[in-house]
């Protein structure tokens, strides 16, 4: 039988160095060496509905559609921890009956012929969502939408009009040959779509600087199946709704996104870079806090995150200085902030720290895309990695970060799994930020532990008041938590081709 990848990326390895390495072992109990799992997972047999393809076929070229399994299959989860344990249990979400691949030009006509239908649909951009964005209760017949042949690119006074299919590696790669840049870079650039950025409010590592992906769209052409809602291309209007407010955050329940304008600028002429380490955490945030112009990325690992890194690492003389170093200043719980910053050097040193240099910040960019990867190498030793993300105002951020790792800890011992949590800030505001806690456990129950464990740190954010998150989506896996005034709103707007799947 076939059988399909489902962990992110395509790279097989990634490598972590021995001191890290053996506080996984510490941790979980597992040598290193045994690999449990490939990342693959079988590709079921699945009935082909040939009556469903010839309709499509009136409507689409052929070699736009598609019913093989490995591709339904595929277009059917996202990277949520949630999905990956229970495919790798052999627990398949509902698998669409479906594939196409429209061209802009393509898609009235197809959404039309859905509505008549009846049939409904989910859209596939980059499959990156971590929040279930494409599970989905069957009502009937259902169909995946990709995106990627809506490929559009034109680039007008500094606005980039694009297809929302494009991946975000390519569009940046592509805009940098006239030496300008679309401003977001999402952990996911290599995978992930403009129309994914859309769809789920993103924010990129660098928004500080450019801002999140609402504040780099201009305007959007959504689809649905009343009409097409297209928005002028000018730098602002005041007409009231414009298709860019119904897309931003629309997660494909109200339609498909097809094209997106976004502002473009020149790449900078100049980049800096700083990393240091603080006494601990609070003093992290207290600097952050009162940051006079705040850099491109300024990131803040917790004592956990830091401890794992400096592991990461040869153990150079470079790293025996600054063990040295912290213990010679007593820092007991030391947190390592890196900053870059564009054309002007906003960094200033914080108060009794210890300078690194340029090499953590330029590591950590050269890095960025590929970390998540690190995951991959977790999964295959029977250890389920996952993230969940949240932001504050300065004055919670502290008592926030406390009782989530408390609450992991609590569940930790109540259920008897093994496990760790780390924590950075990052995503930067006068008023806060956002806060990132990645943990992993390695359980005997993987999938009800795990829910255990996202469930308790649900519940303290909403606890502390925050949200449940700062710029993921809620996919459906959090959509319970949204406040129920929230998801009536938002239902006015939902388009039934859309979204009664769920």
């Amino acid at each position: 039988m076939p059988a399909v990848r489902v962990l992110y990326g395509t790279r097989d390895k990634y490598e972590i160095h021995p001191a890290a390495v053996r506080e996984i072992e510490s941790i979980f109990g597992i040598r290193w060496s045994d690999i449990l799992w490939d990342g693959n997972v079988q590709v079921p047999d699945l009935p082909e509905d040939n009556k469903l393809k010839e309709d499509l076929s009136g409507i689409l070229d052929r070699d736009k559609i598609s019913l093989d399994p490995e591709s339904r299959l595929i277009h059917s989860f996202g990277l949520s921890s949630i999905e990956i344990a229970g495919l790798k249990a052999g627990r398949y979400p509902e698998i669409v009956d479906a594939v196409v691949e429209p061209e802009a030009k393509d898609l009235h006509g197809l959404i039309a012929f859905l509505k008549s239908r009846k049939i409904h649909s989910i859209i596939y951009g980059g499959g990156t969502s971590v929040n279930g964005s494409l599970l989905y209760k069957r009502k009937g017949l259902t169909i995946a939408i990709s995106t990627d042949r809506l490929k559009e690119y034109r680039v007008v006074d500094n606005i980039a009009i694009v297809g929302s299919g494009w991946k975000g590696g390519e569009l940046e790669k592509k805009l940098n040959e006239s030496g300008l840049t679309a401003g977001h870079f999402p952990e996911s650039m290599l995978a992930s779509t403009v129309g994914g950025w859309v769809a789920t409010k993103a924010a990129g590592q660098e928004s500080n600087y450019y801002g999140s992906i609402e504040d780099r769209t201009i305007g959007a052409v959504l689809v649905r199946s009343d009409g097409i809602i297209r928005d002028t291309i000018s730098p602002r209007e005041s007409s009231g709704l414009m298709a860019k407010d119904i897309a931003l955050g629309s997660e494909g329940r109200y339609g498909v996104i097809t094209e997106v304008a976004l502002k473009v600028q020149s790449l900078p002429k100049k980049r800096f870079y700083r990393a240091f380490i603080l006494k601990d955490f609070e003093s992290g945030i207290d600097y952050m806090r009162k940051l006079d112009g705040i850099p491109a990325v300024v990131r803040l690992s917790d004592a956990e995150e830091t401890g794992f890194a400096l592991n990461n690492n040869e153990e150079s003389f470079g790293i025996r200085y600054v063990r040295s170093r912290i213990r010679s200043m007593g820092f007991e719980k030391p947190c390592l902030i890196i900053m870059i910053d564009n054309d002007q050097d906003r960094i200033v040193k914080p108060p009794r720290s210890i300078s690194l240099g340029r090499s953590p910040a330029v590591t950590w960019e050269r890095d960025r895309y590929e970390r998540p990867c690190l995951g991959n190498e977790l999964w295959k030793r029977g250890i389920i990695p996952d993230t969940l993300e949240t932001s504050a105002i300065w004055d919670n951020m502290a008592i926030l970060h406390s009782t989530t790792l408390s609450e992991f800890d609590r569940i930790r011992v109540e259920r008897g799994f093994r496990g760790f949590i780390m924590s950075h800030i990052s995503h930067v505001y006068d008023q806060g930020a956002c806060i990132y806690f990645t943990f992993a456990i390695m359980s005997g129950n993987e999938i009800e532990d795990l829910s255990a464990v996202r469930e308790a740190i649900l519940n303290n954010f909403i606890t502390q008041g925050s949200p449940v998150t700062h710029h993921h989506g809620p996919g459906t896996l959090m959509r319970k938590y949204v406040e129920k005034n929230r998801i009536a709103m938002q239902a006015l707007l939902m388009d039934p081709i859309f979204s009664e799947v769920e």
